[in-house]
């Protein structure tokens, strides 16, 4: 089998260096723009080297043709993901990626002529296949399931401030917060402000209550698709420290988020933004004292609806204790799930065709038994039930 990894940075290099050692795998390309980050991990893994443009369809034509399986990591993915899904659709190839871009998994799921088209080819669209999304939406597939109805999902993710994420994360975040986002409510996809609707959610010591807005994700638009009957679904965000949270609402305000670069401009505003954080004085400038909040993150997932036909909601929490995170490692957060999602789909695990999402075809608690303990993560569940008296 042949499998092609797009992107040869950090995330996807650790996939990489995972694929390499699986038993189906006999032809590994490891391919990007920068040719001495290819050939470095190519050394590393045994794999080849290719150089491609993403922004170049002759180019992504030519290093998917071949391929079986193409693993998608190229960021940010609002800019390049549906080309790339196009040129392996194209290929007849099946394609995975660790996509967390709302307007990328919108357009899947609502424009239906990616589902066709894959389903034409006979090969699988598989997106959201990282940590968040991922292992995220696992955790709402569980806890949903332990309602006997499901009417809403909620996924909330809490971290304590990081100026500098790298660029490409970076305007991914900025991207996710700012502007308008797509949540799912009262049973259709809606575009709503980022950071609205605030809302308290009770986690697990030592965080308590913690107040959390609308966060632009992937996970509002596929579980609405793969788990029948829900009403809402919407996912919100915060940094634990208020501070941090403000500095992005003003920079939004501002129109310092904006994607779009201005005519005359060397870059838009984002991605200008994006590049001084990472700088040591941007670094400086937007230091945010953490040390009063855990140095924790969190995945909390609450579904709610009915069991034994009484109002219920099961909570699926999952803590990263930072502190204890090495820096050098950062990757392997999102690399490890994202192996694993790439392992099953090469070894024939999804049988279906068309755009797909985890939640439609894995089941949850086999995985995340077997991932979250890579990287030690706890999980918790909480199921709450109204039983009426009389």
């Amino acid at each position: 089998m042949k499998v092609v990894i797009l992107s040869c940075g950090s995330v996807a290099g650790r996939v990489a260096e995972r694929a390499i050692g699986f038993a189906e795998v006999d032809e590994l390309v490891v391919a990007d723009i920068d040719e001495d980050a290819a050939r470095d991990l190519a050394a590393r893994t045994g794999a080849r080297p290719e150089i491609f443009d993403a922004t170049d369809p002759e180019s992504l034509a030519e290093v998917v043709e071949g391929a079986d399986v193409v693993f998608n990591g190229v960021g940010p993915f609002y800019r390049f993901a549906l080309p790339i899904i196009d040129a392996v659709i194209d290929a007849g190839a099946h394609y995975i990626d660790i996509c967390d871009e709302f307007d990328v998994a919108e357009a899947l799921v609502t424009q239906s002529r990616y589902d066709a088209r894959a389903r034409a080819a006979g090969v699988t669209v598989l997106t959201g296949c990282g940590s968040a999304p991922g292992t995220t939406n696992l955790m709402a597939r569980m806890a949903c399931d332990r309602l006997d109805r499901a009417d809403a999902v909620h996924v909330v993710l809490g971290l304590p401030f990081v100026a500098n994420l790298g660029p490409t994360i970076l305007e991914h975040m900025f991207h996710s917060l700012s502007g308008e986002v797509t949540q799912f409510l009262d049973g259709e996809y809606r575009k709503v402000p980022a950071w609205a609707d605030r809302r308290v959610f009770t986690l697990l010591p030592p965080l308590g209550n913690r107040e959390f807005g609308y966060f632009g994700h992937a996970e509002p638009l596929t579980l609405p698709r793969f788990i029948p009957g829900l009403k809402d679904a919407t996912s919100r965000f915060t940094w634990w420290q208020e501070e941090g949270n403000e500095i992005y609402r003003r920079l939004g305000a501002l129109g310092l988020l904006d994607p779009e670069r201005p005519e005359g401009m060397p870059m838009s505003p984002q991605a200008y933004i994006a590049r001084h954080f990472c700088s040591p004085q941007g670094e400086a400038a937007v230091r945010v004292d953490v040390s009063d909040d855990p140095l924790i993150a969190v995945f909390h997932v609450r579904a709610e609806g009915e069991i034994d036909g009484a109002p219920a909601a099961v909570t699926v929490e999952s803590h990263t204790d930072m502190a204890e995170l090495d820096p050098q490692d950062g990757a392997d957060t999102t690399a490890i799930p994202a192996a694993a999602f790439l392992h099953r789909l090469v070894k024939g695990e999804v049988r279906r065709a068309g755009v797909l999402a985890p939640e439609a075809c894995f089941d949850p608690e086999p995985f995340l038994r077997e991932v979250l303990p890579q990287l030690g993560n706890t999980l918790t569940m909480r199921v709450e039930q109204t039983d009426p008296m009389i």
